[in-house]
């Protein structure tokens, strides 16, 4: 292939083809990509640790490429364990530590034949929705780099919308797939939970998956990560789903729910409600039936019980983290935040800790039932425009509140899916004159992501956004 730019005009899968079709090898096709993060990750900051050697060493054996990933060039989420590469994530405390073994996750991705050239950007332990941890600084946004991609997948969202990487690695726990899919112009899909293993962590709220440029690509991703793992704690989903191959589909006629309440704690602004307008009226033209009523909800008492579990597990976190590097976390090595998270487990009660599980777990129960009668649920994906750098990091009273104040203020419907198991997926339908991504999210009945995909591949092709990309070199 003369004009290797012209990768940058196809999908993963597309450059797939070329690979199949011998046009461009793996080398050539890593390389580029080693190129591109070489060229542009001096201004975005997005790939925090390398692993270009031991990416073309694999690129230099692999001899064929049959799979429906294999060869393409890739980033793990700097979240994830790689053998023999730095897993810091986004932590001082952890800032030699590597890794002894792929996670299971990574192991599933390296068998698809991914070429692994780094680890990407997160907050410190992925506990916020952007992406400025102090000891790599902040992940710019490639629609405009005065603001966020987002978090917790940041550095990942802004590889892949920049053109680093075709598609890269993320994982979501309370929308840190989802919140920079929106902010960077992304498709992102949570799957449902029992899909693939999960963390035992964060009350299995977390799954991951990836960031893509188009709904084709993360549904390849989803059919090689698909399958439960050992032993594990929820039924599994049968693993015979091809994802890619019905992703394409037309669904059918769908019953979307479309409302999103605005109280004193939650308000949207007004490129969000354009947005929502405009995507009501592409799903009415698509042929769905459109009807306004959502799961009654308290998002101020939703919120805390999400929060105290997360804060209450995420310290589990930062101290089995200090075990397994041999460091103590302290004020020293740990973010001003992650420290009260810190504290702040170690005060919760296992009292107030189980009350939190129960509501979360009845408020679950709750808001599938919802779904008996209606197919999707639409909402915002996040409340504003991209957060500017620093707009979120700035400190507050306490790391509760500090979390609360995010989760109120800019993505509340996000935890809800992690809370649920749910699948959930924000697609980007909307660009600001200004050129900012928004993305609108779906909620979809557990178990039911491949209605998701179709749902998503059809506004793709009646809205499509691949065309949006070529812009983001004016901005760089």
């Amino acid at each position: 292939m003369k004009h290797f730019n012209q990768l940058l005009q196809l999908d993963a899968l597309g450059q797939k083809e070329l690979l199949d079709q011998k046009e461009i090898s793996v080398l050539e096709l890593t390389d580029f990509y080693i190129h591109q993060i070489e060229q542009y990750n001096p201004i975005l900051n997005a790939v925090v640790t390398k692993s270009f050697e031991l990416g073309r060493e694999k690129a230099k054996k692999m001899k064929g490429h049959e799979g429906k990933v294999t060869g393409l060039p890739f980033l793990i989420k700097d979240l994830n364990a790689v053998k023999g590469v730095r897993q810091t994530s986004g932590s001082a405390m952890l800032k030699d530590f590597i890794a002894p073994e792929n996670d299971e996750i990574v192991h599933r991705f390296e068998h698809a034949g991914l070429i692994f050239l780094g680890k990407t950007n997160t907050p410190e332990f992925g506990f916020l929705p952007n992406t400025e941890p102090e000891l790599f600084g902040p992940t710019k946004n490639p629609w405009n780099i005065d603001r966020s991609p987002g978090g917790s997948s940041g550095g990942s969202a802004a590889a892949v919308a920049a053109g680093l990487i075709p598609f890269a690695h993320a994982n979501d726990g309370g929308g840190s797939i989802r919140i920079p899919a929106s902010a960077c112009g992304l498709f992102g899909l949570k799957p449902s939970r029992g899909r693939m293993p999960y963390p035992s962590y964060m009350n299995h709220f977390s799954i991951n998956h990836a960031l893509t440029r188009s709904v084709r690509d993360s549904a390849a991703l989803l059919d090689v990560l698909n399958g439960a793992g050992d032993h594990q704690l929820y039924p599994s989903f049968a693993t015979q789903n091809n994802f890619l191959e019905r992703s394409n589909k037309t669904p059918r006629k769908l019953k979307i729910a479309v409302q999103y309440q605005e109280d004193e704690t939650i308000h949207f602004d007004s490129e969000t409600r354009i947005n929502m307008e405009n995507t009501v009226q592409l799903i009415k033209d698509l042929g769905h039936e459109v009807v306004e009523r959502m799961p009654k909800i308290d998002f101020q008492e939703l919120a805390k019980h999400f929060i105290n579990i997360w804060m209450g597990s995420g310290s589990a976190i930062i101290k089995h983290s200090g075990l397994m590097s041999g460091q103590k976390p302290t004020c020293n090595n740990l973010e001003s935040l992650t420290f009260d998270i810190l504290k702040y487990g170690r005060d919760l009660s296992a009292l107030e800790y189980e009350e939190s599980r129960v509501y979360i777990q009845k408020e679950a129960q709750k808001i599938l039932a919802f779904f008996h009668d209606v197919d999707v649920w639409m909402t915002p994906t996040l409340n504003k425009l991209p957060a500017k750098i620093g707009e979120l990091a700035e400190p507050k009273t306490d790391a509760y509140q500090q979390m609360l104040d995010n989760m109120l203020d800019y993505n509340p419907f996000m935890p809800i899916a992690n809370a649920t198991g749910q699948p959930a997926m924000s697609v980007p339908t909307h660009w600001t004159n200004d050129g900012l991504p928004i993305g609108t999210h779906f909620f979809g009945r557990l178990g039911e992501d491949e209605l998701l995909f179709q749902l998503a591949s059809q506004i793709e092709k009646e809205k499509p956004w691949f065309h949006y990309y070529q812009n983001i070199s004016n901005n760089l």
